[in-house]
């Protein structure tokens, strides 16, 4: 024997009760957690626009950072401006270095860090270091800083990006992140290929 579906004003009453636990079931299993995405993820975005503007503003400064030392090229660069090291090899170990002891103290830990060849900038000699690290957004954000507060003065260029499926609490997700770290030594040619130039043409007359 079934039981009759109340009628009348109980029946409207019981309706409306169904409908507003239906709707409220539906806010906070679906529409509640893609607010909350929504605004984390815009949050992040807006951290990142503001992190891409700073770089793009650190890497404006590069052509007049170059023109200040060649103005100051006859009486040398300040010693806090430039890397030290007599050869390209030995400036990129004390890069490679530097940043990961800034990694260190952000909280991050290098998973590979790869010294580029160097070139030439004016007098002065362009050592890269492209880095790559495995942290969470706040980290990586205290890293980024931190280089660009160094000295000698770096800068960062090409900075990729790469997380997993974006979920609620993303900017708590760790990031795959690889970036360029520059920095300037004084010299016009690396010693260290012009010391090998001259066995190289030995060998080569024998």
């Amino acid at each position: 024997m079934s039981a009759a579906l109340p009628t009348g004003l109980r029946g409207r009453l019981l309706a409306l009760g169904l409908t507003l636990a239906l709707l409220g079931g539906l806010w906070v299993g679906v529409v509640a957690p893609l607010v909350a995405w929504h605004a984390e993820r815009a949050e992040a975005l807006a951290e990142r626009g503001a992190l891409a503007r700073r770089m793009a503003v650190l890497a404006q400064t590069l052509p007049a950072l170059e023109r200040q030392q060649q103005a100051t090229k006859a009486s040398g660069p300040a010693p806090s401006a430039v890397l030290s090291g007599a050869t390209d090899a030995v400036a990129g170990a004390a890069l490679q270095g530097q940043v990961q002891d800034m990694a260190t103290t952000a909280g991050a830990a290098l998973t590979s860090a790869e010294t580029l060849p160097s070139e030439p900038a004016g007098a002065y000699r362009r050592i890269g270091l492209r880095v790559s690290i495995n942290a969470q957004w706040p980290v990586l954000v205290r890293l980024l800083t931190a280089v660009e507060q160094a000295t000698p003065r770096m800068l960062i260029d090409d900075v990729q990006l790469h997380s997993s499926v974006v979920l609620i609490r993303a900017a708590m997700l760790p990031l795959d992140a690889t970036f360029t770290v520059y920095a300037l030594r004084p010299g016009a040619a690396p010693a260290d290929q012009a010391s090998g130039a001259a066995p190289a043409n030995q060998a080569s007359s024998q």
